[in-house]
């Protein structure tokens, strides 16, 4: 698990690199902190920070959300590595594999407050709540993806819950609905993992099948059956559910 502490260096340091100006295009953000910005076909990765050539690579084909969350999560590198007293605790912290995943997580929650600025979503949450409803409002509001606007209601929700994204890919087939996305609290110890597929009972396949909003008691549909008692709160549009789930037993 990533440490609390990194977690808040790096949110404050994103947050001190958006305020220093409010454009979240990538060319704007590139420009900013003085590297390339080189798009290609990347195949099946979303983007790439080449620190011996100072370049930062897009994937083309992605959409534009997606090119802006790649991009702060890069730019989100290019700091941790500007930041040599974090670099040396994060080092000193984690060790192979387990340091890779640390920052990429940390990238993650760096692209988050570059896109989605602490006050401005606050005043979204004051306005619509801290609900599943919120998500389809922070994605449109701040022109985000919907893992970012995930990532970004997980750090704002206190105790053990699951922020998700849930979609069919194939439109109306049940077989095909499952998790696309998620993020969890920092107290929350296991995610669920994308391609995790729904339960034809679970609250959150009702929500798919009907289009209706609904809040109801039932669990987590983790894949090694170690499901826990949790609040569901699932918001429907179209092929997507986003939802929230809040444990009412530790996990």
């Amino acid at each position: 698990m990533v440490l609390n502490e990194h977690k808040t260096r790096v949110r404050e340091i994103a947050a001190r690199f958006s305020l220093s100006d409010p454009s979240r295009e990538p060319l704007d953000l590139a420009e900013r902190v003085g590297v390339k910005l080189e798009y290609g076909d990347l195949g099946d990765k979303d983007g790439a920070y080449d620190p011996s050539r100072n370049v930062i690579f897009l994937n083309r084909t992605t959409v534009v959300e997606r090119q802006r969350f790649t991009m702060a999560h890069e730019i989100t590198h290019f700091l941790i590595l500007a930041d040599e007293e974090l670099l040396s605790d994060l080092h000193d912290a984690y060790e192979g594999e387990t340091l890779e995943e640390a920052i990429e997580v940390l990238c993650n929650i760096g692209a988050s407050e570059i896109l989605i600025p602490q006050i401005e979503l606050e005043e979204t949450l004051n306005k619509y709540g801290r609900g599943a409803r919120v998500l389809p409002r922070i994605v449109a509001q701040f022109k985000v993806s919907k893992p970012a606007a995930c990532i970004a209601l997980a750090q704002q929700l206190e105790g053990q819950a699951i922020v998700a994204v849930l979609r069919a890919t194939k439109k109306g087939d049940r077989s095909s609905f499952a998790v696309q996305f998620s993020s969890k609290t920092a107290e929350m110890r296991n995610g669920l993992a994308t391609g995790t597929p729904i339960p034809l009972d679970h609250p959150l396949m009702i929500a798919f099948e009907t289009g209706l909003p609904l809040i109801e008691t039932s669990y987590v549909p983790f894949r090694k059956n170690h499901n826990k008692v949790a609040l569901v709160d699932a918001h429907p549009e179209g092929n997507v559910v986003y939802a929230i789930l809040t444990m009412l037993e530790p996990a």
